[in-house]
């Protein structure tokens, strides 16, 4: 299976991640999406967040559960963080194709994420427009860094590439965030 992973805290969960799976889903030819929830982003102040339970109801609340599949693997990680989830995922669950979906808001800072290097060399990462440019993708320090590996056309055959491989999705532009909706 061809799979998506929506990594978030989901605090809350909103239309704008929704449309992300959609839009992946057709792009890439996904058979699912995975939201990966965190109890807390490493980033952000522990105080913000509404209850993980709460969480969980309101994700189940607005997904379509035939496609978008609510996946938590924490308590068997014992880390919050992505590199370590996805080690978790890729080594229980091999025999799919996996690819990370983030806004341009994440990947211009996934150079502060834990051992980002080895997140590009595990697996594919399709970065979605919230108010950012290409230039500005292109000008961060991993766009910089992995400029040799972006893949301009994406589709179905964005898998068929060798790792590392990203792409950017600039026509997509939803800039509903969790923050926003909490204020």
């Amino acid at each position: 299976m061809k799979i998506g992973i929506l990594g978030s805290s989901f605090n809350p969960p909103h239309e704008g991640h929704v449309k992300i799976s959609k839009v992946a889903k057709d792009i890439f030819a996904l058979d699912q999406i995975w939201w990966l929830i965190t109890k807390k982003n490493p980033f952000k102040d522990k105080d913000i967040y509404l209850d993980f339970i709460e969480r969980e109801n309101k994700i189940k609340s607005i997904i379509d559960q035939e496609v978008i599949k609510l996946k938590y693997f924490e308590d068997e990680t014992e880390s919050n963080y992505l590199i370590d989830n996805l080690l978790y995922i890729k080594n229980n669950f091999k025999n799919n194709h996996y690819i990370f979906l983030m806004g341009s808001d994440s990947f211009m800072e996934i150079d502060k994420w834990k051992d980002y290097k080895n997140i590009f060399k595990q697996i594919h990462i399709a970065v979605f427009n919230r108010d950012s440019n290409s230039n500005q993708i292109n000008n961060c320090n991993a766009g910089i860094e992995y400029s040799n590996f972006k893949i301009e056309n994406p589709g179905e055959s964005f898998f068929d590439n060798e790792l590392p491989g990203w792409t950017f999705i600039s026509d997509f532009n939803v800039n509903i965030s969790s923050s926003d909706i909490r204020k």
